[in-house]
């Protein structure tokens, strides 16, 4: 009966933390410390859990660790996939800034290399026939026929 209870609960704390993380991994990269925090997290419910056997029975509580710890792990790949596709950001930025994209814009939101950005952007400048522009240390490119597209 208590295994039910535990595992009710840890799938309400895993949809909790799925959904408060998913929408702060638009804005920023996913760190490998929510996986101790999310181990903790779930030991914690564990715990809570099973505290009465916390000293008769301590491999249920290695057990109940090595759990968390892979649904943690778990949550960290879920959040990891949910990064955008580099497309989908780049006519995103297109739309909201009326066809001109910084580079630092780029590699913020696609979390990009400069490099990789670089040669993404350029590849669409190709793609969509844009112009290329420098100013005080930023690079900007500007696509006018985006909404063709």
């Amino acid at each position: 009966m208590k295994w039910i209870v535990y595992f009710a609960l840890t799938i309400v704390v895993y949809i909790i933390i799925v959904a408060k993380l998913k929408v702060k991994i638009q804005r920023e990269k996913v760190k490998e410390a929510y996986i101790f925090w999310n181990t903790l997290v779930f030991f914690l419910v564990f715990e809570f859990v099973f505290i009465e056997s916390l000293f008769s029975n301590y491999l249920l509580h290695i057990f109940g660790l090595f759990l968390s710890f892979i649904y943690s792990i778990s949550v960290y790949i879920y959040l990891k996939s949910l990064r955008k596709d580099v497309e989908t950001i780049f006519y995103q930025l297109l739309e909201q800034s009326q066809g001109q994209i910084s580079i630092l814009t780029f590699m913020q939101a696609t979390e990009l290399p400069s490099h990789e950005a670089q040669d993404y952007l350029n590849q669409k400048l190709r793609e969509l026939r844009g112009n290329r522009r420098s100013t005080r240390g930023n690079v900007y490119y500007e696509f006018s026929g985006w909404q063709n597209y």
